[in-house]
């Protein structure tokens, strides 16, 4: 199964209109970086069918910018799997039931997102990955996958990704 595991865009601060971390919504910059993974990731492999986000607002919005990239039927769900702190089997468990997805986006949050890589690839060591906003991993597994099993394919920027875009 191909993962692109995809970091929410920027996100505006806690502060006036926005009091809760889970009401954050992306910002200009965040949307436009959510558009440009979408554009990528249709480039990169346009038969993804399915969109996990989680069920925050600003990845949400990343994960429906990126589904508007892609041509044909497309599944975009919430998932209570993807919230912070997420559990990463209880993830893998549910994707291993998704057999006939060859291509999964999942979009969430930091530090989850890197910890969750670093366990895939690491088993038990730590390896340190930066996801700054709308950066994407592309990671590989197979089900049922084990912490170690998975492997990192690539990870971009969002400057990356905007080339990529601009380019094509």
């Amino acid at each position: 199964m191909n993962l692109y595991i995809v970091r929410h865009g920027e996100a505006a601060r806690v502060g006036g209109a926005i009091s809760r971390d889970v009401n954050r919504v992306l910002t200009p910059r965040g949307e436009q970086d959510a558009r440009h993974a979408g554009k990528a990731l249709a480039l990169l492999d346009g038969s993804v069918r399915l969109i996990l986000t989680s069920p925050l607002v600003r990845a949400v919005q990343t994960g429906k910018l990126i589904g508007d990239a892609f041509a044909g039927e497309l599944n975009i769900q919430s998932s209570e799997l993807l919230v912070p702190g997420f559990r990463y089997k209880a993830l893998l468990d549910e994707l291993a039931a998704l057999k006939s997805e060859r291509s999964v986006v999942l979009v969430a949050h930091q530090p989850d997102l890197t910890n969750f890589i670093s366990w895939l690839i690491a088993d038990e060591s730590y390896a340190s990955i930066g996801m700054v906003p709308a950066a994407v991993a592309y990671v590989t597994i197979e089900p049922p996958v084990q912490s170690g099993e998975a492997t990192l394919r690539w990870l971009l920027t969002p400057e990356i990704v905007t080339t990529l875009v601009l380019q094509n």
